[in-house]
Protein backbone atom coordinates (compact mmCIF):
# COMPACT_ATOMS: atom_id res chain seq x y z
CA UNK A 1 0.00 0.00 0.00
CA UNK A 2 1.21 3.55 -1.20
CA UNK A 3 0.28 5.84 1.60
CA UNK A 4 0.81 8.95 -1.12
CA UNK A 5 -0.24 7.10 -3.68
CA UNK A 6 -3.70 7.59 -2.67
CA UNK A 7 -4.83 4.65 -4.37
CA UNK A 8 -5.05 0.88 -2.88
CA UNK A 9 -5.34 -2.83 -3.84
CA UNK A 10 -9.23 -4.40 -3.52
CA UNK A 11 -10.16 -7.84 -2.45
CA UNK A 12 -9.96 -8.74 -6.34
CA UNK A 13 -6.64 -7.48 -6.72
CA UNK A 14 -8.22 -4.03 -8.57
CA UNK A 15 -6.55 -1.15 -7.22
CA UNK A 16 -9.17 1.60 -5.40
CA UNK A 17 -8.37 5.40 -5.36
CA UNK A 18 -8.79 6.26 -1.52
CA UNK A 19 -10.87 9.27 -1.26
CA UNK A 20 -8.49 12.77 -1.12
CA UNK A 21 -10.51 14.26 2.52
CA UNK A 22 -9.02 11.12 3.80
CA UNK A 23 -5.25 11.78 2.54
CA UNK A 24 -5.26 15.63 3.47
CA UNK A 25 -6.34 14.93 7.32
CA UNK A 26 -3.64 12.38 7.27
CA UNK A 27 -1.03 14.74 6.14
CA UNK A 28 -2.17 17.91 8.32
CA UNK A 29 -2.03 15.03 11.47
CA UNK A 30 1.39 14.87 11.03
CA UNK A 31 2.31 18.01 9.92
CA UNK A 32 0.88 18.61 14.00
CA UNK A 33 2.67 16.21 15.30
CA UNK A 34 6.54 17.34 14.04
CA UNK A 35 5.13 20.97 15.39
CA UNK A 36 4.58 20.17 18.60
CA UNK A 37 7.51 18.21 18.96
CA UNK A 38 9.38 20.89 17.63
CA UNK A 39 7.80 23.44 19.98
CA UNK A 40 8.49 21.17 22.94
CA UNK A 41 11.79 20.34 22.56
CA UNK A 42 12.64 24.90 21.90
CA UNK A 43 10.91 25.43 25.35
CA UNK A 44 12.97 22.62 27.08
CA UNK A 45 16.75 23.91 25.18
CA UNK A 46 15.16 27.67 26.57
CA UNK A 47 14.58 26.42 29.99
CA UNK A 48 10.88 26.55 30.14
CA UNK A 49 7.63 29.14 29.74
CA UNK A 50 6.58 32.19 30.26
CA UNK A 51 6.78 33.90 34.07
CA UNK A 52 3.25 33.74 35.82
CA UNK A 53 2.06 36.98 37.46
CA UNK A 54 3.00 35.30 40.89
CA UNK A 55 6.14 34.31 40.01
CA UNK A 56 7.45 38.26 38.87
CA UNK A 57 5.31 39.58 42.45
CA UNK A 58 7.62 37.94 44.41
CA UNK A 59 10.77 38.49 42.96
CA UNK A 60 12.42 40.63 45.37
CA UNK A 61 13.94 43.75 43.99
CA UNK A 62 18.24 43.65 43.75
CA UNK A 63 20.13 45.21 46.84
CA UNK A 64 21.92 48.55 46.04
CA UNK A 65 25.14 49.03 47.06
CA UNK A 66 25.66 53.40 47.11
CA UNK A 67 28.41 55.31 48.16
CA UNK A 68 27.65 58.89 49.66
CA UNK A 69 29.76 61.22 51.93
CA UNK A 70 28.37 62.15 55.28
CA UNK A 71 28.87 65.82 54.67
CA UNK A 72 26.84 65.47 51.50
CA UNK A 73 23.58 64.47 53.42
CA UNK A 74 24.17 66.41 57.22
CA UNK A 75 23.15 69.68 57.64
CA UNK A 76 25.63 72.65 58.36
CA UNK A 77 26.45 73.73 61.88
CA UNK A 78 24.67 76.92 61.67
CA UNK A 79 21.64 75.68 61.17
CA UNK A 80 21.46 73.46 64.25
CA UNK A 81 20.61 74.52 68.23
CA UNK A 82 22.59 72.60 70.70
CA UNK A 83 21.46 72.35 74.12
CA UNK A 84 24.94 71.85 76.53
CA UNK A 85 24.10 70.02 79.66
CA UNK A 86 27.01 69.51 82.79
CA UNK A 87 26.26 65.45 84.14
CA UNK A 88 29.68 65.87 86.43
CA UNK A 89 30.90 67.31 89.11
CA UNK A 90 33.65 69.68 87.04
CA UNK A 91 32.85 73.33 87.45
CA UNK A 92 32.31 75.18 84.20
CA UNK A 93 32.11 71.81 82.08
CA UNK A 94 29.01 72.47 80.30
CA UNK A 95 30.32 76.68 80.01
CA UNK A 96 33.37 75.78 77.97
CA UNK A 97 32.24 73.27 75.59
CA UNK A 98 29.69 75.31 74.48
CA UNK A 99 31.93 77.99 73.50
CA UNK A 100 34.23 75.31 71.88
CA UNK A 101 30.85 74.24 70.26
CA UNK A 102 30.14 78.17 68.93
CA UNK A 103 33.86 78.51 67.62
CA UNK A 104 32.65 74.98 64.93
CA UNK A 105 29.26 77.34 64.10
CA UNK A 106 26.61 75.60 66.14
CA UNK A 107 24.18 78.08 67.62
CA UNK A 108 23.74 77.52 71.33
CA UNK A 109 20.43 77.16 73.63
CA UNK A 110 20.69 76.55 77.11
CA UNK A 111 23.91 76.14 79.12
CA UNK A 112 22.98 74.03 82.84
CA UNK A 113 23.04 71.61 84.70
CA UNK A 114 21.42 68.05 83.14
CA UNK A 115 17.74 68.57 84.25
CA UNK A 116 17.03 64.88 84.40
CA UNK A 117 19.91 65.01 86.66
CA UNK A 118 21.58 62.12 84.91
CA UNK A 119 25.42 60.92 86.07
CA UNK A 120 27.39 59.87 82.96
CA UNK A 121 30.45 57.35 83.26
CA UNK A 122 31.00 57.94 79.85
CA UNK A 123 31.90 60.95 77.63
CA UNK A 124 28.73 62.62 76.42
CA UNK A 125 25.31 61.68 75.39
CA UNK A 126 23.37 63.19 72.76
CA UNK A 127 19.96 63.43 73.19
CA UNK A 128 17.07 64.48 69.87
CA UNK A 129 14.33 64.00 68.80
CA UNK A 130 12.63 62.30 65.49
CA UNK A 131 12.74 65.95 63.55
CA UNK A 132 16.27 66.27 65.04
CA UNK A 133 18.29 63.13 63.74
CA UNK A 134 20.32 64.54 61.25
CA UNK A 135 21.02 67.07 63.27
CA UNK A 136 22.21 64.88 66.86
CA UNK A 137 24.51 62.84 63.77
CA UNK A 138 26.31 65.89 63.29
CA UNK A 139 27.26 66.81 66.59
CA UNK A 140 28.44 63.32 67.22
CA UNK A 141 30.94 63.77 64.70
CA UNK A 142 32.16 66.72 67.09
CA UNK A 143 31.70 64.34 70.13
CA UNK A 144 33.98 61.35 70.09
CA UNK A 145 32.87 58.42 71.78
CA UNK A 146 29.36 60.39 72.01
CA UNK A 147 26.37 57.93 72.24
CA UNK A 148 23.24 58.97 70.55
CA UNK A 149 19.87 59.12 72.69
CA UNK A 150 16.45 59.71 71.34
CA UNK A 151 13.70 61.38 73.06
CA UNK A 152 10.20 62.37 72.86
CA UNK A 153 10.85 65.84 71.83
CA UNK A 154 8.86 67.52 68.62
CA UNK A 155 11.78 70.19 67.66
CA UNK A 156 14.85 69.67 66.16
CA UNK A 157 17.24 70.84 69.08
CA UNK A 158 19.69 68.70 70.16
CA UNK A 159 20.93 68.03 73.84
CA UNK A 160 24.57 67.33 74.59
CA UNK A 161 24.97 66.12 77.97
CA UNK A 162 28.55 65.56 79.24
CA UNK A 163 29.96 62.89 81.10
CA UNK A 164 32.95 62.06 83.32
CA UNK A 165 35.46 60.92 80.53
CA UNK A 166 34.04 63.87 78.39
CA UNK A 167 37.27 65.55 77.32
CA UNK A 168 37.63 68.11 74.11
CA UNK A 169 35.19 69.08 71.43
CA UNK A 170 36.74 67.24 68.27
CA UNK A 171 39.40 69.79 66.20
CA UNK A 172 37.19 70.93 62.93
CA UNK A 173 40.08 69.57 60.49
CA UNK A 174 39.63 66.21 61.75
CA UNK A 175 35.15 66.59 61.73
CA UNK A 176 35.72 67.62 57.88
CA UNK A 177 38.40 64.77 57.06
CA UNK A 178 35.36 62.48 58.45
CA UNK A 179 32.44 63.97 56.97
CA UNK A 180 34.65 63.57 53.71
CA UNK A 181 35.21 59.80 54.00
CA UNK A 182 32.90 57.75 51.40
CA UNK A 183 30.36 55.65 53.37
CA UNK A 184 28.72 52.69 51.48
CA UNK A 185 25.32 51.83 51.89
CA UNK A 186 23.12 49.51 50.78
CA UNK A 187 19.02 49.53 49.83
CA UNK A 188 16.45 47.79 47.77
CA UNK A 189 13.89 44.96 49.10
CA UNK A 190 16.78 42.34 48.23
CA UNK A 191 19.26 43.64 50.99
CA UNK A 192 20.04 41.27 54.28
CA UNK A 193 17.99 42.64 56.75
CA UNK A 194 19.93 43.70 60.04
CA UNK A 195 19.25 45.34 62.95
CA UNK A 196 18.96 49.16 62.87
CA UNK A 197 21.60 51.18 64.45
CA UNK A 198 21.19 54.79 64.70
CA UNK A 199 25.04 55.47 65.54
CA UNK A 200 27.27 56.91 62.55
CA UNK A 201 30.88 56.74 62.76
CA UNK A 202 33.03 59.93 64.23
CA UNK A 203 36.78 60.98 63.79
CA UNK A 204 38.81 59.55 66.20
CA UNK A 205 40.84 61.93 68.51
CA UNK A 206 43.55 63.98 66.36
CA UNK A 207 43.05 61.69 62.87
CA UNK A 208 40.60 62.60 60.49
CA UNK A 209 38.98 58.71 60.06
CA UNK A 210 36.07 57.51 61.58
CA UNK A 211 35.78 55.46 64.08
CA UNK A 212 32.91 53.18 65.75
CA UNK A 213 30.65 54.65 68.40
CA UNK A 214 30.88 53.02 71.73
CA UNK A 215 27.44 53.03 73.80
CA UNK A 216 28.08 54.53 76.98
CA UNK A 217 25.57 53.24 79.91
CA UNK A 218 23.61 56.21 81.85
CA UNK A 219 22.52 55.62 85.73
CA UNK A 220 19.54 58.26 86.01
CA UNK A 221 18.84 57.12 89.43
CA UNK A 222 21.95 58.98 90.70
CA UNK A 223 21.66 62.88 90.43
CA UNK A 224 25.49 64.68 90.63
CA UNK A 225 25.19 68.06 92.03
CA UNK A 226 27.28 69.33 89.06
CA UNK A 227 27.94 72.93 88.09
CA UNK A 228 27.58 73.77 84.40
Amino acid sequence: MSMLSGTVLGSSGKRRRRHPVVTGLVVLLMMGVLFGATFGAVRLLRGGGTATPEAIATTPAPCVTVTSRPGQLLPEPSTITVNVFNATGRVGLAKSSATDLTARGFVIGRVANDPLGASLTGIAEIRYGTQGLANAQLVQFYLVGATLSPDKRTDATVDVVLGQKYTVVADQQAVTAALAQPVPTTSGAGCPVSPTSESTSEPTSGAGSPGAVTPTPTNASTPVPATP
